[in-house]
């Protein structure tokens, strides 16, 4: 069955969690149920990446074409790129903003990439951070920096790394997943404000910290924000790839026209060439076929 490949970071990877709290929305799970027995959905999110570690990984992420088709590929990347350069906890993930561009120009022309045909590509932008959480956040994981106020992002810098995105979409004709955008005006602001949306200069935002359940990764509430918009670019840009105009792979269980009875039965079971329960499985080979994974 065709892959819907989710490659990304963090925030890609936890996309399953049913422990997002205060709602335990999954977006890859709700991705799994809506393209069931159409799609597979493949979890590809790596922690902690950036895009100059994605783009080494894409040849072990992406599978050849010969094993499996690969229809749709979300790209993810950015939240740790845009860490400020230098900042304290764990080795250095910046990556430089012009770079950045670089390195997901690359994996969308990448050979593993390119080899799928008609593969249909969406790029996805950094998302806004909440800064106050953020300290509160990495202070629990880094308790040295207690008492500091040291941001080891910002919501100017990681506003920069998404309009990267919407330039590199426009270049390359890819389209764009704003979530920076979608996440900011549910919250009632724009990348035009002049105090930044998130940052400790702008007054606390509920509806935005709602979405970031520490200030950087998405709550349940912030995955609603992202399958939503997921699905509208969907049936803006590709409709006939909407859940519910593709065909299921392998029939229903009650289609009569796979599931028949095989013939040469009595009309006391069923009569010929209709379903009945003791050969229900017992489908047409040349039928079956053409319904394969």
């Amino acid at each position: 069955m065709d892959q819907f490949v989710l490659f990304g970071d963090s925030i890609t990877q936890q996309s399953f969690s049913q422990t997002n709290s205060p709602n335990s929305f999954a977006f890859g799970a709700a991705l799994a149920d809506v393209y069931a027995r159409k799609l597979d959905i493949v979890n590809r999110g790596l922690s902690g990446y950036c895009t100059v570690q994605a783009y080494r990984a894409v040849p072990l992420c992406i599978p050849e074409p010969e094993s499996v088709r690969v229809r749709f590929l979300l790209i993810f990347f950015g939240a740790n790129d845009a860490r400020i350069a230098g900042s304290p906890g764990g080795p250095d993930q910046t990556v430089p903003l012009p770079e950045y561009k670089a390195n997901l120009r690359n994996i969308v022309q990448h050979p593993a990439v390119t080899a799928h045909e008609k593969l249909k590509i969406i790029l996805v932008t950094t998302p806004p951070i909440d800064e106050r959480k953020c300290i509160k956040s990495d202070v629990e994981k880094y308790p040295t920096l207690a008492g500091q106020k040291v941001l080891r992002r910002t919501a100017v810098n990681t506003a920069a790394y998404a309009q990267g995105v919407r330039e590199l979409g426009a270049e390359l004709e890819v389209p764009v997943l704003d979530i920076w955008t979608a996440m900011v005006a549910r919250a009632g602001h724009s990348r035009h404000d002049p105090v930044m949306p998130g940052s400790l200069d702008a007054p606390t935002n509920e509806i935005l910290q709602s979405y970031l359940h520490d200030g950087l990764h998405f709550s349940g509430e912030g995955y609603k924000v992202l399958y939503g918009e997921l699905m509208a670019l969907i049936e803006r840009t590709w409709p006939e790839e909407m859940p519910s105009r593709l065909k299921l792979r392998l029939p229903a269980w009650d289609d009569g026209k796979t599931w028949v009875k095989p013939k040469g039965g009595g009309e006391a079971d069923g009569g010929e060439g209709t379903m009945h329960a003791s050969g229900i499985f017992e489908a047409q080979v040349q039928d079956l076929q053409s319904w394969q994974y």
